[in-house]
């Protein structure tokens, strides 16, 4: 511990104390605070069910206890949020950082924004079209990750003979495109994102069938799994969220994918796009094996290759071979456009 805190570094990110790993959270800050600036303090295992509601408390209170004033401290979930995650804790933590978490600061130097204009910032975006309001209760579920109200709006909605593509393309879509769009602006982030997209799956399960019977477009088909021995999916699920709110068909071969899979899946399902998603940077390298065993079986011409994932970058998807690099799901949906588009121009 002496060898990181010494070493020149700035930020100690994705800290995991116990019970996840030897060490609690109290004595990386004892040791490290002084010198580096500390990311995380969260066993994402306290975000699980399994874990029990006085035990989620009583770690939260120690954890703020130990780390107070809080100087030099990034509160996050280490190293990810589960896909099992209880959303009403990540909301409990983020609202005992909201009364623990500020600083004495000398006067001046922090001035938070009232509750009043907090909560008018986070609420529907100016980029709604003002003159159609036939959507609004839907975009606000999105925005408010409402996974069970848009459900009712979305069947509301049918039931007055609106079409289902319609509800995706002003509904679904138009509002997730613009949670996208903040968090590029740096006005939203992952959680908001997670509960927008889960609120997309919701009201998606719920026009499906109305636009599968009504012959609603579709863009393209998207394969997409996270390569063996990379059990990481929640990029990925957004991911393909994302590209089902866009009308793309959608195969998720889930997680710790094996090279043969993906490439008897691209045989037998024949995707214009093939989605590889990794987080180690243990597992990033399996990327090139996927898009060699392809070569082997002479399938990389079948269909493009986009690569994505935290240690994945533009220059490595050059390296592997790969046809391009999406840094997030909003990225992706737009890459995968973007390389249908110029295909179809060649063509």
């Amino acid at each position: 511990m002496d060898l990181i805190r010494d070493s020149g570094a700035h930020i100690a990110e994705s800290i995991t104390p116990a019970p996840l790993t030897r060490l609690p959270f109290s004595q990386y800050y004892r040791r490290w605070s002084g010198h580096l600036t500390l990311f995380g303090g969260i066993p994402s295992t306290l975000l699980l069910p399994g874990t029990s509601e006085s035990d989620f408390e009583a770690y939260l209170d120690e954890f703020f206890r130990a780390v107070a004033p809080g100087v030099r401290l990034v509160v996050g979930v280490a190293d990810e949020v589960p896909p099992e995650a209880v959303f009403s804790r990540l909301q409990r933590i983020g609202q005992r950082v909201e009364r623990e978490g500020r600083l004495p600061l000398e006067a001046g130097a922090f001035r938070p924004a009232p509750a009043a204009v907090a909560a008018a910032a986070s609420a529907a975006p100016t980029e709604l079209p003002a003159a159609d309001e036939t959507f609004t209760d839907v975009r606000e579920d999105v925005f408010a990750g409402r996974h069970v109200a848009i459900k009712d709006h979305v069947q509301a909605l049918l039931d007055r003979g609106v079409a289902a593509g319609a509800i995706l393309d002003q509904g679904l879509i138009a509002a997730i495109t613009i949670v996208g769009n903040r968090m590029a602006e740096g006005k939203a982030f992952i959680p908001n994102v997670l509960l927008a997209a889960r609120a997309v799956t919701a009201g998606m399960a719920v026009l499906e069938p109305h636009l599968a019977a009504g012959g609603g477009r579709v863009r393209g088909r998207i394969l997409i799994g996270t390569v063996a021995g990379d059990m990481h999916d929640i990029g990925k699920n957004l991911v393909a969220t994302m590209f089902k709110g866009e009308g793309f068909e959608i195969r998720d071969l889930g997680v710790n994918v094996s090279r043969q899979t993906f490439c008897d899946e691209v045989a037998a399902f024949c995707p214009d796009v093939l989605g590889l998603s990794a987080l180690l940077t243990t597992t990033m390298t399996e990327m090139k094996g996927v898009i060699g065993a392809l070569e082997e079986r002479q399938l990389r011409t079948h269909c493009k290759v986009i690569v994505g994932g935290a240690p994945v970058s533009a220059q490595f998807a050059r390296q592997i071979g790969a046809d391009g690099y999406a840094p997030n799901a909003f990225q992706a949906v737009r890459l995968a456009k973007q390389l249908l588009t110029e295909a179809a121009v060649r063509q």
